[in-house]
Parts: C-alpha cells; structure tokens; sequence
C-alpha cells in the first residue's frame, strides 16, 4: 500500500477534458475511401522524445485515411467516468487525530468538499452516499442489534444522485454544491452502528451495475474511503474482496481508500481484486486533509477518459483488430498515428495505445503519455482507420 504525498498541481494536466473528446456512445464507421496516396505518409508519429515543439509528438509515418488501403474511418469518442463514492461517518471518525485538535471526519470531509470544488473534478460525474447512515433510505446502518441494517438496496441509493462537476464553482455548479452541503450534513453517526463494509460496497457495486447498463461505453468506479474494519453483516475480508472481483469482472474498478484505523492489508486484498493494484492509505496527521485530496486527484487521473470503445461496423464492414489505426490531430498541428504497443507495460517506451485483450479487444487505450497529450488539447481529435495494417511497435 503507498502512501499519497504528491501535489496536486501535477495532477491539473489530467484533470482537463478535451472538448471534442466527450461522446459518450460507440461510433459507427463510415464508408469505404477511394484510393489515395499510400498507407505511409510522412509526418508526426507519436512517440517519446518528440520534436515537433508539442509533448509526446515525434517524427514517424502516418497512416492515411484516404489511402488505398483504407475501409473507413470513425471517430474516437473517449469514455467518460462515472464515480460512486462511499465513505464512511462510523462513530470512530468522531476522534481527534490529535491532543485537542480536529477531529478524523473533519479533516477527511474537508478533503472531499475541496476534491469537489478544484479542477481535478472538472467534468467527472459522480454520486455520493455515506454509511454507515439512513439517508436516504433507511437500512444501511450495519447495527448489530438490527437485522435490517445491512439492506443492499439501501446502500445503493446514493444521497446524492449522479452529476457532472463543472469548471465553475458552487452555487454555480449545482453538482457541486449538492456535494458539498450533503458532506457537511453528514456527521458521524452514534456508537452502535458497525462499519458495514460488505452491504456499502454491495449497494455500489448494484448501483454500478444499472450505470453500466445505461452507459456501457463509460468507465464506472466505485471509491471507498473508511477508518475501520468490517464490522457489521459480513465482516469476512476474503467475501468482500469477493464483491469486488465480481464487480470488477463486470465493468467496475474499486478503488480502496484507508484511513487510520484500517488495516492496510484489508484494503490492499479489496483494491487487488477490484482491479486497482494496492489500496491507498492516509494516515491521520497535519497532511491529513491534503494527502486524502491528492488521492482522490490520483484516482480521477487514473481513470481520466483516456478509452474508448471499438468502432461499431456497418453492415458489410468487419472490424479487423490486425487492420487498425489511432490518428491523433492537436489543434492546429499535423495528424499524427499512434503506435500500437501489446499492453500497458509497452507504454514506457512509446506513447501510443492498447487493446485492453489483445485475442478479442472491446476497448482501444491509451497510454499515459498519449493521455497526457490528447486530454491537454482542448482542439485535440481522434479518429480510428479502418483496413490499414497496424502502425505497432518495431520489436527489440
């Protein structure tokens, strides 16, 4: 598990969204080109250690949309993110991190008042529910004495439903500012509620699945900030780790955030199978509230909209993963063709892109670096040839 001490200005580049980049749906490709002036065109491939005065782009070929080769084209909608949030107000969050000093909630609720409002939220949609807590629908409180209290329909029901956070502020940004009154309501709850990880993340995760089906081509994750271990419904760690397989195998990462009082080891078993690598800890401290923003940042950069599906073929026009192309064009420079690479580990060397399985793909990804680039452009645009083989990585 690392702890988070980064700064946030380096995360305000992944914060920005590209404009032309915010479809939402699947694109349909076009009809077949006529013949043109060849598959291989002098130009600006992406690549490390450019030299076209822009980051990430490099000499190399470029594939031509109209060469002979070339079935069609369609358009590079990135994926937007869609984020629940569950984070707990347990009564153990009620204790001063130190001597007469703030207390766990109120530097950790700050944390998740300013993630809202700063630019790193900019164009994120997400939703909010905090437990243990009946609003708003009682049942999701994980009291020992009540057998009601670990409701998973409960849990689901965010107190704040999905929106999108805008570049403005609250009042302005309505999204904002429901977040933001909704987490100062929220105070830590009486002793006798438990921390009812496995209902709270069972609500998420039925909450990510009816998301998903709405928005297939969006990346949906669920965030889970608690100071506690399970206590409440079921407290076995290798069932909750469970959930979040499950969730992860379909379509949703979890990204596991402890607090003092949690056990590191917990956390990292629930972030492992939810597809996120290791859990993030923030230990109580005069960092507290700054390290916690830092990781939300971090997530939001994580899962910035740096995917998107594959095209969609028109009867009659098959889609060949072998005959694919990612042409990136930066506002007002020359159209540049990524370089495939086999998989994230490829992408230190190459700032190109990946199929998320490389024997039956669904999703094209980009790597960081192309990510960095694309999402910095607000004029940037992408576009997918179709019937060209395969600008990829010259082996070593």
């Amino acid at each position: 598990m690392r702890i988070i001490s980064c700064s946030l200005s380096a995360l305000l580049l992944l914060g920005l969204v590209a404009s032309g980049c915010g479809s939402k749906e699947g694109s349909e490709v076009e009809g077949s080109k006529g013949p043109g002036t060849g598959a291989n065109q002098p130009g600006g491939g992406i690549n490390l250690g450019g030299s076209t005065g822009l980051p990430g782009i490099g000499g190399g070929t470029v594939v031509d949309p109209d060469s002979a080769c070339a079935k069609g084209t369609a358009s590079a909608n990135l994926a937007g993110v869609n984020m629940f949030v569950m984070f707990d107000r347990s009564s153990s969050m009620s204790q001063a991190v130190q001597r007469r000093g703030p207390s766990r909630w109120d530097l950790t609720s700050a944390a998740l008042s300013s993630f809202f409002s700063s630019t790193d939220a900019a164009g994120l949609n997400v939703a909010l529910r905090f437990f243990p807590h009946d609003m708003p629908m009682a049942g999701c409180n994980g009291s020992n004495d009540d057998p009601a209290g670990c409701n998973i329909e409960a849990c689901a029901a965010p107190l704040v439903p999905l929106g999108t956070l805008s570049t403005e502020a609250a009042p302005a940004d309505a999204q904002e500012q429901r977040l933001v009154d909704a987490t100062t309501a929220a105070a830590p709850g009486m002793a006798g509620q438990g921390t009812p990880i496995s209902a709270a993340l069972s609500g998420a995760y039925q909450w990510a699945d009816a998301q998903h089906a709405k928005t297939p081509n969006e990346n949906t994750v669920v965030v889970l900030v608690t100071d506690g271990q399970p206590n409440g419904c079921d407290t076995n760690i290798g069932n909750i780790a469970g959930l979040a397989a499950a969730a992860l195998a379909n379509g949703t990462r979890t990204y596991a955030i402890g607090l003092t009082g949690s056990r590191e080891e917990e956390m990292d078993q629930i972030a492992r199978a939810g597809g996120t690598q290791a859990g993030i800890f923030v230990a109580d401290g005069a960092n507290t509230t700054q390290d916690l923003v830092n990781a939300l940042g971090d997530i939001r950069g994580a899962v910035l909209d740096c995917d998107f599906a594959m095209p969609v073929p028109k009867p009659g026009v098959g889609v060949d993963p072998s005959l694919i192309n990612v042409n990136f064009t930066p506002g007002g420079g020359k159209t540049a063709t990524l370089t495939q690479v086999g998989d994230e580990a490829g992408c230190a060397n190459t700032a190109g892109w990946y199929y998320d399985d490389p024997v039956d793909p669904s999703r094209i990804i980009l790597c960081k670096s192309a990510c960095d680039t694309v999402t910095g452009d607000p004029m940037a645009s992408l576009e997918i040839l179709l019937g060209c083989p395969t600008s990829s990585e010259v082996p070593k």
